[in-house]
């Protein structure tokens, strides 16, 4: 693992910009706490640049960890409401712009906010700065490849289940990060890719449990979703 570099905005007229791409700031409510998110209105338009649209061609991933999704707001709001697990050592995998993570560290979570793609985390430091959380750490991390000899109270994940072919790497991950009393909390906005998700972490060994969540953007809109939770047989 290593620590992304600091990412720098320009700024012209007041506004910020990334690689000369808005940024949009959103305000979330939280457990009676207003946290300040700094995103790309649209990580898509980052394809149009050559520079980047090659690595990202390259290592076969896209900027989709400089959106906010509902996902990481489901999983913020269904933890802050959980006493159960607050101030566990956690680890949040694609962590994005680090809603989650920075939510969970301004109430005490120890907690690691990893992800695979430089420029999400370079976002996430970015962010929690931005709302004086100076207690996380940021670290790189591929849950096709998660590090041995270390192990967590809580591994957390938001909106990480889109694609099938990752699902059975990050269960595997899970066991390999997951202390033997240890709890995953997975956030997925009820993706049909999804659906078979709680079978096939069933037949790996897990105790899951599964509730449903909802999530309320600034502009209003509600998305509805689910919460996987794994426990180790």
């Amino acid at each position: 693992m290593t620590t992304p570099r600091p990412i720098r905005f320009d700024r012209r007229d007041g506004k910020a910009f990334f690689r000369n791409l808005p940024i949009q700031r959103f305000s979330l409510p939280l457990r009676g706490r207003t946290f300040l998110i700094d995103a790309l209105a649209d990580a898509a338009d980052l394809l149009d640049q050559p520079d980047f649209a090659k690595r990202f061609i390259e290592d076969d991933v896209g900027p989709y960890g400089l959106e906010l999704w509902d996902s990481s707001i489901m999983l913020a709001e269904h933890l802050l409401q959980s006493q159960a697990t607050n101030l566990n050592l956690a680890v949040e995998l694609g962590c994005g712009l680090g809603l989650v993570s920075i939510a969970l560290a301004s109430f005490g979570w120890k907690i690691t906010a990893t992800d695979n793609e430089s420029t999400a985390l370079a976002f996430a430091q970015h962010n929690a700065k931005l709302n004086a959380v100076d207690s996380i750490k940021f670290e790189t991390l591929d849950w096709h490849h998660p590090p041995k000899g270390r192990r967590f109270d809580c591994v957390l994940a938001a909106d990480v289940l889109y694609q099938l072919v990752d699902q059975t790497p990050l269960i595997e991950c899970f066991r390999t990060l997951l202390a033997p009393t240890g709890v995953a909390f997975v956030a997925d906005p009820n993706r049909r890719i999804a659906d078979g998700f709680e079978t096939m972490a069933r037949s790996s060994g897990f105790d899951v449990e599964v509730v449903s969540a909802e999530a309320e953007k600034p502009e209003g809109k509600c998305t509805r979703g689910r919460i996987y939770r794994l426990r180790p047989e």
